[in-house]
């Protein structure tokens, strides 16, 4: 089935309650939280998404047989935020693609990041709250032996202004964890950003102190 013939609104409203609504995430044009992308490791992509239903959010995924889409799995989410980001990657492996779910934390500017896993058993966490970020970005980064098909991921935390502090990290085997091998590339972004901003600002010195940190980064000292 081609990704143009698929009208994924109506297939996932198809399959939940009539009552429940599709998650809206909260970035510009309130896109809805649909995934396409092979979670079960199958080889073929389901349809993943989150809806509301009495007061829970639920995460599920859908399998396409001879046409028709069936559920495989469904899962309570056990949080009643507010979604900012919600993607699929291969962080933790390469078949199989991890959900990865940003839950705005109420009344506060950070998200709080989610990995769940698909498994035997259903949906399963795969790393503790407690988490937090401004800005996520998610990407196969290389280092100097290249690319290895799995993402990394970026984790900017908003300090001062629009100054962050940037962080990257790697899936280890049950855990993420910081990663320095990757600076070369990935900084290399984040100085261009202070460039502009100390370009636009050029009297703000603490721009330039996030830059010369984000240029010795990109240069692995």
């Amino acid at each position: 089935m081609s990704l143009s013939s698929i009208d994924f609104l109506s297939v996932v409203r198809s399959c939940i309650p009539q009552e429940a609504e599709i998650v809206v995430l909260q970035q510009q044009g309130d896109p809805a939280a649909i995934l396409y992308a092979d979670v079960d490791g199958d080889g073929f992509p389901e349809i993943t998404a989150l809806y509301r239903y009495l007061g829970n959010q639920y995460l599920f995924s859908l399998k396409e047989y001879s046409g028709n889409w069936f559920p495989i799995g469904s899962a309570s989410t056990g949080k009643q935020l507010a979604v900012r980001d919600f993607a699929a990657a291969p962080v933790s492996r390469k078949e199989g693609w991890d959900v990865l779910i940003g839950w705005q934390k109420t009344d506060e500017p950070a998200a709080e990041l989610d990995i769940i896993q698909w498994t035997q058993n259903g949906f399963q966490r795969v790393i503790p709250p407690g988490t937090t970020y401004s800005h996520l970005e998610i990407e196969d980064m290389p280092t100097r032996n290249g690319q290895d098909g799995l993402c990394e991921i970026a984790l900017w935390v908003q300090e001062q202004g629009q100054a962050f502090r940037v962080e990257t990290y790697r899936w280890e085997p049950h855990r993420l964890v910081p990663t320095t091998d990757v600076h070369a590339y990935y900084f290399q972004k984040v100085a261009r950003y202070y460039e502009d901003l100390t370009r636009d600002q050029p009297n703000e010195p603490l721009y330039r102190s996030y830059l010369e940190d984000a240029q010795r980064r990109a240069g692995g000292s």
